[in-house]
């Protein structure tokens, strides 16, 4: 079944909203300081090889005290995950954990990274105001995952300041009369009216690339297998000027998928609002 959209495409390409970033989108500076927390207590013992000019001796001795304070020495490279690969000076591949099983290596560690000078000039005076601001930067890694989250909790208060029932990531395999094939889908909201139940997908893209098409491409297939059910209906929100880049393909599927933006999500709730 053809879904015919209410607004012209040009229109609604137009409509695209440049951001949905507010201020405290860069950071989650709570996050920060839990993850430092953790650590807190390894990082404030290591504080003890700063400034010390036989570096080797002291971390003999401190590895003699205390070896667990050693695990946290990834984060001081800005890498959390110590299971990597890597090339160790001989170009032998070794994992990075392997580093900090004796004083030795640790030793090594601090040499090949680069820290041993950094430890011994000070150029850092405490390890733990300095890994927090690798916390900071590393967090900007969640920035994508952080945009989609506001943007579907932006359509969840819409929808209920406009006191709309609603259901939120839920799973298809809950309908057994819908078959999706191979496609298991957790749907960000799902709304029952007394027409239909509709299946809701959210997403907003302030940059464009290779992935828009794509999930154009699988929405299309998605929507196809869901209309074959008079019972469901499929609808996109989507938005940010990052489709501009994609626009061919997301111009396809606007000729078979319900699809709103911020600016036209009016649409979608007055129609929900009559179905109810």
């Amino acid at each position: 079944m053809c879904i015919v959209n209410r607004q012209k495409f040009d229109n609604f390409l137009s409509s695209l909203k440049q951001t949905n970033q507010k201020l405290d989108f860069f950071v989650d500076f709570n996050k920060c300081s839990k993850n430092l927390k953790k650590i807190s207590v390894h990082l404030n013992t290591l504080n003890y090889l700063l400034g010390k000019n036989d570096l080797k001796q002291e971390i003999d001795f401190l590895y003699s005290q205390n070896k667990e304070c050693f695990s946290v020495l990834n984060l001081l490279i800005a890498v959390r995950d110590k299971n990597i690969f890597i090339l160790d000076d001989n170009n032998e591949i070794c994992s990075l954990k392997s580093y900090f099983e004796n004083s030795n290596k640790i030793y090594k560690f601090m040499c090949e990274t680069g820290l041993r000078d950094i430890f011994i000039n000070q150029n850092i005076k405490n390890l733990s105001d300095y890994v927090f601001g690798i916390e900071a930067g590393l967090d900007t890694n969640a920035r994508k995952n952080r945009s989609g989250k506001s943007f579907e909790n932006l359509i969840s208060r819409k929808f209920d300041n406009e006191k709309i029932n609603y259901r939120k990531e839920v799973k298809s395999v809950e309908f057994i009369d819908l078959n999706l094939g191979s496609d298991l889908k957790r749907f960000d909201f799902v709304i029952n009216t007394k027409n239909k139940i509709y299946f809701i997908e959210t997403n907003f893209y302030n940059l464009g690339g290779s992935k828009l098409n794509e999930v154009a491409r699988s929405y299309i297939e998605i929507n196809a297998k869901i209309s074959l059910n008079n019972k469901y209906g499929f609808v996109w929100v989507t938005d940010g000027r990052g489709w501009l880049s994609a626009k061919n393909k997301l111009e396809e599927a606007y000729k078979s998928i319900e699809i709103y933006n911020l600016s036209n999500l009016n649409i979608f709730i007055e129609k929900i609002k009559n179905e109810m």
